[in-house]
């Protein structure tokens, strides 16, 4: 298992829609994938779970894989974790 801290760079933090793109990046990988933030624990195939962290724009989580392709997959959610999004597009 491996992780790394990111820092969230969406100015509306890990809504619904950002939970649905991080679910489908981390679908991508035979690694399991978790987020974890304000002393929750959440795996990215559970959007209610991820989106119930409360996670906010500016706040630091801890992104862990585990699997054969961890190492992937951490770099993927973490690069989509850490991007500044614009809230009026799409």
């Amino acid at each position: 298992m491996i992780g790394r801290s990111v820092t969230i760079g969406d100015p509306l933090g890990v809504h619904a829609r950002a939970a649905a793109l991080l679910a489908r990046t981390a679908g991508r990988f035979k690694s399991s994938v978790w987020l974890s933030c304000h002393d929750g624990r959440a795996s990215l195939t559970n959007q209610l779970r991820v989106m119930a962290l409360g996670i906010g724009p500016g706040d630091e989580v801890l992104v862990l894989a585990d699997g054969i392709d961890e190492d992937e997959a951490l770099e993927a959610v973490a690069a989509q974790l850490g991007l500044r999004v614009d809230p009026s597009s799409g």
